[in-house]
């Protein structure tokens, strides 16, 4: 199920962040590794399942249009759309900027970027909200690519 939501009104969504917030735990800090490791080989194999399985399944991804696709069988199938179309990436990096804390949930930001054989690029920045899930550890609850600045 695809859906379109306003990234503002994703933004009010999200749990509050600003209040009560603390310094990212260890467990979060590999759980968040482990995931965006996830994404890099995902993206390297050509194999949506191994990232998606990062996502909870009350997840929403979100594109820089605001575009959305709600829970892991939708991202899946939006991954493998997107792969199928660019091939299996040559190279894959997520470069994370910043994160804080609040109870069961962690916001990161950061860039990430992949390269294609046939020369397409993706770049971006991102908003993740990681939220710990008992025994399966910290997923995605929520992951909005940031519009690119036109005006940089």
């Amino acid at each position: 199920m695809t859906i379109r939501m306003d990234c503002a009104l994703l933004m009010i969504l999200l749990p509050a962040c600003s209040i009560g917030q603390t310094a990212v735990t260890e467990s979060a800090r590999q759980g968040i590794a482990a995931g965006n490791n996830a994404w890099i080989e995902g993206m390297k194999r050509g194999e949506a399942r191994l990232i998606s399985a990062t996502y909870a399944e009350d997840a929403l991804d979100c594109n820089a249009a605001g575009e959305c696709a709600k829970g892991r069988a939708a991202i899946e199938h939006s991954l493998q759309d997107r792969i199928s179309r660019l091939g299996r990436a040559l190279s894959a990096s997520v470069t994370s900027k910043g994160s804080v804390q609040e109870g069961d949930f962690v916001y990161e930001w950061g860039e990430a970027e992949a390269a294609f054989a046939n020369g397409n690029r993706i770049v971006g920045k991102y908003l993740t909200v990681w939220r710990r899930q008992g025994a399966r550890g910290w997923e995605i609850f929520r992951n909005m690519r940031i519009p690119a600045d036109e005006n940089r």
